[in-house]
């Protein structure tokens, strides 16, 4: 995946129209394919795209314990009842 600063670099100088695509995909450091799919408008926008997990999910942390949920030693949140809870529509696990 491309950082989007890179992808905004590539989207500038298309706009620009000094540099063929096969140069812009020299100076960036991109293949000429990615560059093309720019171009054309049909790379995903990665940036965009964000999981069902981004704005509410906290990462685990913290010294091991019982998962009250599935019984695993883990660090809460369970990832294991988080994943389970994703399946059901639920934004949090069984226990966490």
């Amino acid at each position: 995946m491309l950082a989007p600063g890179l992808v905004a670099e590539v989207r500038r100088l298309l706009v620009e129209r000094r540099l063929s695509q096969r140069k812009i995909a020299r100076t960036t450091g991109v293949s000429r394919g990615t560059v093309n799919a720019i171009a054309r408008g049909i790379r995903p926008d990665y940036e965009t795209r964000r999981g069902p997990w981004q704005g509410h999910f906290v990462p685990p942390s913290g010294p091991l314990r019982r998962c009250p949920g599935c019984g695993g030693l883990v660090q809460m949140p369970c990832l294991v009842c988080y994943v389970r809870g994703l399946g059901r529509g639920v934004s949090r696990g069984d226990c966490c």
